[in-house]
């Protein structure tokens, strides 16, 4: 796949374009191939670009990445509250591992995987915490027991 070009390079070839560079000038120029030249005046065009008006009008709208659909976050607000609920919940939340919290939550009417819990966590930058146990004395040194 191509890397995408920035909005400058598009309205760089825009403007080459209707100044009347030709598609392989424009796209030596701008280190791109003459289709990707040809796409972009042609988007442009298509998006309401008008090369015989004056005064010569190039907004970005006519540059810019079309929306991109895609899955739908299963991430939602019900769920990430729901996450913070049952961490927060009682002393052991944060001890507790993604798996039992989805097990917790699948329970609860919200099936939702550990995977999923472990991003919606890290995203809201909570970590997972282990209690602080002072050393027993059977594991300290004669040198720290004489203190």
């Amino acid at each position: 796949m191509a890397p995408k070009t920035d909005i400058a390079t598009r309205a760089m070839v825009v403007i080459l374009k209707f100044s009347g560079k030709t598609g392989p000038e424009i796209a030596e120029l701008a280190g791109i191939s003459e289709r990707q030249v040809n796409r972009i005046y042609a988007k442009a065009k298509e998006r309401g670009f008008d090369p015989a008006s004056r005064p010569l009008i190039l907004k970005d709208d006519f540059l810019i990445d079309a929306p991109r659909s895609g899955r739908p976050s299963k991430q939602t607000d019900d769920i990430k509250e729901a996450i913070a609920t049952t961490i927060c919940r009682d002393g052991n939340g944060r001890e507790k591992t993604t798996a039992n919290i989805a097990a917790e939550l699948t329970s609860e009417g919200f099936p939702i995987s550990s995977t999923t819990i472990y991003r919606v966590l890290k995203k809201s930058g909570l970590r997972k915490t282990k209690p602080t146990r002072k050393p027993s004395s059977a594991h300290s040194t004669p040198a720290a027991t004489s203190r």
